[in-house]
């Protein structure tokens, strides 16, 4: 856990415009974003619909069977993150800036 929040602490300073959740951050964010990329940079995709998270470049070959499951906004951030959001815009809430 200590390297996860490291790389929170790390994503925060380097993206300042961005909005980066710890992995302990299980409040889905409002307005939740679009698209987030995981501790190790992979993205992640939120179905408007159902408001689940599905990674799209998803290959059994190269990442761990959780990756391919459809995951909650909790599972993703408790399991795979810190997420950090794509877009620069500071209007996405929920996560500290700093």
């Amino acid at each position: 856990m200590a390297a996860r929040l490291a790389t929170t602490e790390l994503r925060r300073v380097s993206h300042p415009g961005r909005v980066t959740w710890e992995p302990t951050d299980q409040a889905e964010p409002v307005p939740v974003p679009p698209t987030v990329v995981d501790g190790e940079g992979d993205l992640w995709l939120r179905d408007r619909g159902t408001g689940t998270w599905t990674m799209p470049e998803f290959n059994p070959k190269e990442f761990p069977d959780r990756c391919g499951e459809v995951l909650t906004w909790n599972e993703l951030a408790c399991e795979f993150g810190p997420l950090t959001a794509l877009a620069d815009d500071r209007r996405i809430g929920g996560g500290r800036r700093r």
